[in-house]
């Protein structure tokens, strides 16, 4: 296998976008290289640092402008030398992208300025990498690799961040490899590449989606450099990439960390070492490359009908299989004999929606629409030549979720955790989707330096689940299914908080779906049932609701707004409410429960959420909802 098609030019020439492509990529490379410049004195920082702290909108990054970082939501301008860091950490960033962009220029037309671009970039940072500080996200600063903690780069503020610019250097490297002075090989290889290696290896020291990056680094680079004690390292070490692979994969084919984002950023470090396995005719373990393909497999079962995918626990709001296009552009090539691979990403590149981005890891799309290593890797294939697959309907229980599915209704169900990694605390937790318009999704959360991400969206309160006594979940506990069919999950998770278990229930109806909770707790308390109706949902609320407090000042209770309490006692209510021109009904079961309503934060929080919050007191609890939603001919 090689790294470009061999028919690269002549397929790019015969299609009129990747044409244009081509020619935007050049103005942008350019337009970078003829300012290019860097300084290894200057300390990157975190990227989780660029995000606003009073509505969790990500910073603009502008090239042209170093010291200014205006929020993208409110513009609120933070002028501080971390955010001056952030912003060298995106410019570096640019920098290695471009010199991938320019190896693909000089590719297609043999352009010489474009290899010099690459050269002169590349060279750049390996001709100063020992000057650049050992640092790390937490901003400290260390003399050598012997004295540093865990997780430093040296261009970059992370070993991952280093993981990934070097992942991309030698993707860049790759293409122009036979147009490569040997000397400047040697010069490369032995003042930078050498330094990565010794840099990321004591980094690798547990099973972690990092590490499968610091892995692939040194893989990649040790394919291409015919490094053998870096190959052996990643393929026979502690932590090697299959022990990852075949210990941090559940048997459902999800990352065990249990983000959807983190699954995908795990793909994202693993398959470059499969494409360079393929390229250097490298034995891959096959159980643990079933397992990646697998993982390929499963996260299109798992999407929502419209494909945008559910989001428990740490990532980014409303991401969609489109998102990640770029990661199965990969996969495509690295599975290119595997029909089912080829014609998922088909699939999603002809997906109706926009693609969502990213913050942050940003990958390079032109336009939004073409992902460089769809241009690549699959410049020949015919992206309209596909079926459509229909999606399964799974329980993933060594996971602890599950998705339901009929015509109309799509329910996905989160019932547990593996342990505290990327964890959200809200056992257990639903989103809904009808059809092509959303009912409830996870918000997901903000950058982690973001005020709101900790204060909010990392708060049980954010999330379709049950709190007891205004605290947080605390478990972090895998759940159990009870019984699971096509429509219907009853899922359990024990000590939710010390001495309480909660049972759920998730039942499709034709146009609908029942959601009945059962609180068992040793000790009196008040359980609040909340779930949340997204921004574009109007909810009609009558005069028996009045202006309230529902008592609670923490754990997320301090952002909620507008709070109306419904003033009559009753043993059930039937709310209306909109999506557009579709009709929903909330029948509740408010039997010894008091109902709460209030506004509530989205992500971003410049949209708002209405959110209902069914409260009862005691040991044992039951909470029933039956959402329906009428056709819009009613």
């Amino acid at each position: 296998m090689k790294y470009l098609n061999d028919n690269y030019v002549d397929a790019i020439n015969k299609n009129s976008a990747y044409k244009a492509a081509i020619i935007k990529i050049k103005s942008e490379v350019d337009d970078f290289y003829s300012d290019f410049h860097d300084d290894p004195s200057v300390i990157s920082e975190w990227g989780h640092y660029y995000f606003c702290n009073y509505d969790g909108g990500r910073l603009i990054y502008d090239r042209k402008n170093p010291h200014s970082h205006k929020c993208e939501i409110c513009s609120k301008d933070y002028t501080d030398e971390v955010y001056d860091g952030v912003w060298t950490y995106f410019y570096r960033n640019e920098a290695i992208l471009t010199a991938w962009k320019a190896a693909a220029l000089y590719a297609y037309d043999k352009n010489p300025h474009y290899l010099d671009v690459l050269k002169n970039i590349i060279g750049f940072y390996a001709k100063n990498y020992t000057k650049f500080v050992i640092h790390n996200k937490e901003r400290e600063r260390f003399l050598n690799v012997s004295d540093m903690k865990w997780g430093c780069g040296r261009i970059l503020p992370q070993g991952l961040n280093e993981s990934i610019i070097t992942i991309r250097m030698i993707q860049a490297l790759e293409i122009v490899k036979n147009d490569l002075p040997a000397e400047f090989l040697d010069e490369i290889y032995n003042n930078m590449f050498k330094e990565i290696f010794k840099l990321l290896k004591p980094q690798v020291n547990q099973i972690h989606n990092i590490r499968c990056w610091n892995n692939s680094a040194i893989a990649v680079m040790g394919f291409f450099f015919n490094d053998k004690e870096m190959l052996d390292f990643v393929f026979h070490g502690e932590y090697n990439i299959i022990r990852q692979i075949k210990e941090g994969v559940t048997k459902d084919g999800f990352w065990y960390e249990g983000s959807i984002h983190y699954n995908f950023f795990t793909l994202e470090g693993i398959t470059p070492t499969l494409l360079f396995a393929s390229i250097y005719n490298y034995d891959f373990d096959p159980e643990a490359k079933v397992i990646v393909r697998n993982m390929f497999v499963s996260a299109y079962n798992y999407a929502f009908t419209n494909l945008y995918l559910p989001n428990p626990n740490d990532g980014w709001p409303s991401i969609n299989l489109k998102t990640y296009s770029y990661i199965y552009s990969v996969a495509a090539k690295v599975f290119s004999s595997d029909k089912e691979i080829v014609n998922i990403l088909k699939i999603i590149l002809n997906n109706k929606y926009p693609r969502t981005t990213l913050p942050l890891s940003k990958p390079y799309y032109i336009n939004n629409e073409i992902a460089f290593e769809q241009l690549l890797l699959n410049t020949d294939m015919d992206i309209h030549d596909y079926h459509n697959i229909c999606q399964k309907t799974l329980n993933f229980p060594m996971s602890s979720f599950g998705m339901l599915r009929n015509d109309n209704i799509n329910i996905f169900v989160k019932y547990g955790l593996n342990g505290p990694s990327h964890a959200h605390p809200d056992i257990i937790n639903i989103e809904v989707v009808h059809k092509d318009g959303i009912i409830s999704r996870d918000i997901s959360n903000a950058g982690y330096i973001s005020l709101l991400c900790n204060e909010w969206h990392r708060r049980s309160l954010a999330h379709n689940t049950v709190i007891m006594n205004g605290l947080d979940v605390t478990s972090r506990s895998p759940g159990k299914t009870l019984k699971y069919s096509k429509e219907h999950i009853i899922c359990e998770a024990l000590n939710v908080y010390e001495g309480v278990n909660e049972i759920r229930e998730v039942k499709l109806l034709k146009n609908g779906f029942e959601d009945v909770v059962k609180i068992e707790s040793n000790d009196d308390a008040t359980f609040d049932y909340v779930f949340h109706l997204e921004n574009d949902i109007t909810l009609e609320l009558n005069d028996d609701f009045i202006s309230s407090d529902l008592g609670f000042k923490e754990n997320g209770y301090q952002y909620v707004k507008n709070v109306m309490h419904y003033d009559k006692v009753c043993d059930n209510i039937v709310l209306n409410a909109k999506l557009h021109d579709l009709k929903i009904s909330l029948d509740i079961d408010l039997k010894d429960h008091e109902l709460f309503v209030g506004k509530t934060m989205d992500n971003p929080v410049n949209k708002e959420r209405t959110t209902l919050i069914l409260r009862g007191k005691g040991k044992n609890i039951n909470y029933k909802m039956v959402l329906r939603i009428g056709d819009k001919n009613e």
